[in-house]
């Protein structure tokens, strides 16, 4: 295999895959990204035998073939190299050189054989979605996906493409999101899936300069295509919890705050939470929503109050603020609603002001106040 490319250009390919790429590993192969050349078009491809990634890059061909070469060491040397045409040449033996203007390097790669070949989805009808969107839509879910390898089916977003939306949830028991666009049209598409995280991180990073996704869920398989980019992931085998029945239908207390000065005010107050709760006061009463922690082991008090648009019955409720300041970075608007019922009650935090065509959920589960 022989072939010439611009420096940027393969750092940036390899870049996109590197993410895919599994850090510690009893399968040594997992470890590379395979290289096959086919003309003047140079195809790479990276996997973790869950999540894949192939992408193509156009170079200068010589000589067609394929090679495993290390991930790691490639591309810390592609990382540091000015931005210079590349020549790469293997030899039969799997010996790769990369020669420069620079200078000249040389390591050892695997034969195309060893490297696991990914199985493709059966042919199944695929829809449009705008990247855009879609990416936005990762962005304000992810942070609630679950990190307990106990609960594998609460590790993924869970993706729904009916004929006129497209949902993605995430929950990990103390917060859920729900967030559902109708700007989609996909004829008369029925399909779900649990989508790992690496996934969906991996298709964020990739989604540079695209203006459109081509999404294609089986039984088994999520698959989106880009521009010159495929990324191939096995859904997360379970059933999703039912998460409309945790959702509260009856919460009577509607809280508008400025979100920004929500944001900061706990922020401030949480330095005085204690460090393993978190827990944060919010008192509500007419006009004003005053935030409060202590942590009684180091003596620690601090309370701010904020404007809010309330009128009603007075309320305190507990939250872990680390959890209530995930859920306001990720949310748009200026100001932002809490809707509320009880201090033992799920809260649900709605953006003031919507998108068209989005509709979007937070809930957070309380935390029991010491004084209850």
């Amino acid at each position: 295999m022989k072939f010439k490319v611009n420096r940027k250009e393969i750092h940036q390919a390899v870049q996109n895959i590197i993410g895919v790429v599994p850090v510690k590993t009893t399968i040594p192969i997992l470890a590379n990204i395979l290289f096959d050349l086919q003309g003047n078009v140079l195809t790479l491809t990276g996997t973790d035998l869950e999540v894949s990634i192939s992408t193509q890059v156009d170079v200068q061909g010589e000589h067609d073939g394929s090679v495993a070469i290390p991930a790691k060491m490639f591309f810390e040397i592609v990382r540091e190299l000015p931005n210079i045409p590349i020549e790469l040449l293997c030899d039969d033996e799997n010996k790769i050189s990369l020669n420069t203007e620079k200078g000249f390097y040389r390591l050892s790669g695997e034969t195309k054989d060893d490297f696991p070949r990914i199985k493709k989805t059966e042919d199944h009808e695929s829809v449009t979605v705008d990247a855009n969107q879609f990416d936005s839509m990762i962005a304000k879910t992810l942070f609630a996906v679950s990190s307990d390898e106990l609960r594998t089916t609460l590790m993924g977003v869970f993706a729904k493409i009916t004929a006129n939306q497209i949902r993605l949830v995430a929950t990990d028991g103390h917060r859920l999101v729900k967030i559902v666009n109708t700007n989609f049209v996909s004829s008369n598409l029925d399909r779900e899936a649990i989508v790992p995280t690496k996934a969906l991180n991996l298709l964020s990073k990739n989604l540079q300069g695209c203006e459109k996704i081509d999404l294609t869920m089986s039984d088994e398989h999520t698959v989106f295509e880009l521009a010159g980019t495929t990324i191939f992931s096995k859904n997360i085998e379970g059933q999703f919890p039912n998460y409309e029945r945790v959702i509260p239908q009856d919460n009577d207390k509607s809280v508008i705050v400025n979100r920004e000065l929500l944001s900061s005010s706990v922020k401030r107050v949480s330095i005085f939470s204690n460090s393993i709760t978190h827990q944060i006061r919010l008192s509500i009463s007419d006009g004003q929503l005053a935030i409060q922690s202590e942590d009684i082991e180091f003596g620690g008090e601090a309370r701010e109050k904020i404007d809010a648009d309330y009128s009603g019955d007075s309320i305190d409720i507990g939250y872990n603020a680390l959890y209530l300041l995930d859920i306001l970075k990720h949310l748009d608007s200026e100001e932002v609603e809490l809707v509320l019922k009880d201090s033992s009650s799920a809260g649900i935090v709605y953006p003031q002001a919507k998108k068209e065509g989005e509709d979007i959920l937070m809930l957070l589960m309380p935390i029991r106040l010491n004084d209850e």
